[in-house]
């Protein structure tokens, strides 16, 4: 479940008379304090869209307390703050749908907990994170989506008598509800949600085989194909062969962490089909 969120005013810090660091690339920073030392990092968000970023800094040593927290509208291919002298974890976020409460996420442990809910993300500005713990005072943050994207690459119709699949629609069903932000694998759902909204194809399918294209998206969901009671998500296929109403359900393999399927589906009749996912 996503952490409601309240931006709180950063805290005062005690200035002393020591000039600042002359500014990297024009950037203006604040004042140095005592201890102090410029904390630099580089993000990179591969080809997704970044609206927000949030930028989060953890002191590495101790119980890992939340030092700083910045707000961009944007996201830059580097940034240079003033932070206490010393290993720090760094966290981005980009494209959060709320914002955060940053007394609930005041140490690194409970950060790494935080989920997002599946029905608040959205493919156009996806839900990024990414982390990572500096050497030397610099670091590099590489942000990626949880998303995982499934294609219906191609429905072929080998039916005798020229027999249509008509109004076929597809969906997505035992979806994963939230996942964990900065997990990376071992994503084993505890909520599921039954069912995702239906999506119909552009035409029915007769002697020749459709290549709709079609593009579903659910939440990561690794769990082995050995480890039972843990269902991961399949694609439903639905149509209407001689005025029956006909389902074919494809399970679909462990989903990493962003990941992209391709299904290819065959149908033989009412009661027959094949499939490939890869």
């Amino acid at each position: 479940m996503c952490y409601l969120l309240i931006l709180l005013a950063a805290l005062p810090v005690s200035c002393d008379k020591t000039p600042a660091p002359d500014p990297p690339s024009g950037e203006e920073l604040p004042p140095a304090v005592a201890d102090s030392a410029l904390t630099r990092v580089t993000l990179s968000a591969g080809k997704q869209n970044v609206y927000t970023l949030d930028l989060f800094v953890y002191d590495g040593g101790g119980t890992q307390p939340l030092e700083k927290h910045l707000l961009y509208d944007r996201m830059p291919d580097s940034l240079s703050f003033l932070t206490t002298v010393g290993e720090k974890i760094l966290v981005g976020i980009a494209n959060s749908p709320r914002r955060f409460n940053l007394a609930a996420l005041g140490r690194f442990d409970t950060m790494q907990k935080l989920a997002f809910s599946f029905a608040d993300d959205n493919p156009a500005s996806p839900i990024l994170g990414g982390t990572v713990t500096t050497v030397g005072q610099a670091g590099g943050i590489v942000l990626t989506g949880l998303l995982c994207r499934i294609v219906l690459k191609t429905v072929t119709n080998t039916m005798d008598g020229y027999e249509l699949l008509e109004e076929p629609r597809v969906r997505l069903i035992d979806l994963p509800d939230n996942a964990e932000i900065l997990r990376e694998k071992d994503f084993r759902p505890t909520e599921l949600l039954d069912a995702g909204a239906w999506t119909e194809l552009p035409c029915d399918v007769g002697f020749f085989p459709q290549e709709p294209g079609t593009t579903l998206w659910c939440y990561p969901n690794d769990t082995p194909e050995d480890v039972l009671g843990v269902p991961r998500p399949s694609l439903e296929f639905e149509c209407r062969i001689a005025g029956q109403t006909c389902t074919f359900d494809v399970p679909l393999p462990p989903l990493p962490r962003g990941c992209s399927k391709e299904v290819e589906l065959t149908v033989d009749g009412p009661d027959s089909y094949t499939y490939r996912v890869r």
